[in-house]
């Protein structure tokens, strides 16, 4: 094995960072798929994914140019190059449950390293839940799409279509320069997302325990009883966006915010931008008439100042926001200016979550969605049948988990990082190219 260039990431450095901080290898040795005596293992077949999306690679097809290198297979524990159609025959019946498992490990693991101190807020550690839609098709389905009639115009013509699509609740950590995923749950037909949301829920403390995080940011859809239920029972702190899709609290702290001045105000300055801002904060307001139980509201008023080129001329705009926040957190821990930093942290699931997944890791690529050569099992009866399509699912599991350790190793381990102060895809890229750099593994003669 060459020496590590002393100015660039390469593989061998970040598998004995996986191997030494996660146990990667024993923990890849467990993972199954659907085929019998398959040439190929599903060890091979998840590694090589996982690289693919470490690689920042868009597709499959250019990944299988990539396992014509020596070293990755070597990398990998295969004997031979591979092609997509392996890749996707094995995805397609892949156990998500080792996955999902691998996932849970790695997060606690980071945890107990400290990873998540680097940002608590007051001590705590901030999550946020949030949904996403991960792919959409007209001609495509499978069993588990949701579907939704479309209006749109064809040669001047309104015409409705079915459009088949998959959508997904993500829960990830905010508060931390390592934002890690920490699960994923679909939304399953005939479902809306607020379902979907309170099952992931009810699931995380089964998989972390219930302190895992303290305090959870939530978008006003999932502002309902029993997410506050659960909390409580849990032992999270809440901030939720207040809309009117709940009416009377709503309507309850407009008027009572309404009759009073502002009870604090404060201008701050962040990239560029001047933010005035007024706020109300108040409690002991009921959440709803069939669930009465007293929360607190927060109310900011901000007047945004930024520039803008008008007439080839910088001149600066003010526009008016208004936020409103349920929380459940404690007003002499918290201030209401505190309270409304931490709502505004919920746009880092969209920026630095679902928008980084999207724009540099092929989130919506729609892998192996509608995949119809799957491996085959018995059923009762004696007849042969496809398994269920859990293509999607494992791939993304597979992408949220080289999401996460890919991070962990730029932000906690990395000196070239900081040193030279690269970017998290040029780091991807360096370790693609070290794959031409490094020795063919060598190997003993045929007999």
């Amino acid at each position: 094995m060459g020496r590590q260039d002393n100015s660039t990431h390469e593989i061998p450095s970040f598998a004995r960072y996986l191997n030494k901080v996660f146990d990667f290898r024993t923990a890849t040795a467990g993972l199954q798929d659907a085929r019998q005596a398959p040439d190929i293992s599903p060890q091979s077949v998840f590694l090589a994914a996982f690289y693919s999306f470490v690689f920042r690679l868009p597709s499959f097809q250019q990944l299988e140019s990539d396992l014509t290198q020596p070293y990755l297979q070597h990398w990998i524990g295969s004997d031979r190059g591979f092609g997509d159609d392996v890749l996707r025959y094995s995805l397609c019946g892949f156990d998500v449950t080792g996955l999902e498992e691998m996932l849970v490990q790695s997060n606690r693991t980071l945890k107990r390293g400290k990873a998540f101190e680097e940002g608590r807020v007051q001590g705590r550690i901030v999550a946020a839940l949030d949904g996403v839609e991960v792919l959409s098709s007209y001609s495509r389905c499978c069993d588990s799409c949701l579907e939704r009639r479309v209006t749109s115009r064809q040669d001047g013509v309104k015409v409705e279509q079915v459009q088949y699509y998959h959508r997904a609740v993500g829960c990830q950590i905010i508060s931390s320069p390592v934002k890690s995923f920490l699960a994923i749950e679909w939304l399953l037909p005939g479902e809306g997302e607020e379902t979907a949301a309170l099952r992931l829920l009810h699931r995380i403390p089964d998989l972390y325990g219930s302190r895992f995080f303290d305090i959870l940011l939530l978008d006003a859809l999932y502002a309902q009883a029993p997410v506050l239920q659960l909390a409580e029972k849990t032992g999270w702190d809440l901030i939720i966006s207040l809309k009117q899709n709940q009416r009377d609290l709503y309507q309850s702290a407009i008027r009572l915010f309404a009759h009073r001045p502002a009870d604090s105000t404060a201008t701050e300055k962040q990239d560029g931008k001047t933010y005035q801002i007024q706020l109300w904060d108040t409690q002991g307001l009921p959440f709803s008439g069939d669930y009465p139980q007293p929360v607190r509201v927060v109310r900011s008023e901000e007047w945004l100042t930024q520039n803008h080129y008008r007439q080839r001329q910088l001149q600066p705009e003010t526009t008016a926001h208004e936020w409103l926040w349920i929380t459940t957190l404690d007003p002499q821990a918290f201030s209401a200016n505190q309270v409304r930093r931490l709502g505004h942290e919920r746009w880092k699931l969209e920026n630095n979550g679902w928008n980084d997944l999207t724009q540099n890791w092929a989130f919506k690529h729609g892998f192996l969605h509608a995949c119809r050569h799957r491996p085959q099992t018995c059923s009762p009866d004696g007849t042969r049948q496809p398994v269920p399509n859990r293509g999607l699912p494992a791939v993304t599991l597979i992408l949220l988990l080289a999401f996460t350790l890919s991070s962990a190793f730029t932000l906690r381990h990395s000196k070239l990082f900081r040193r030279y102060r690269m970017t998290t895809l040029e780091v991807a890229h360096q370790l693609r190219r070290s794959l031409s750099k490094l020795p063919p593994t060598i190997r003993a003669p045929d007999s």
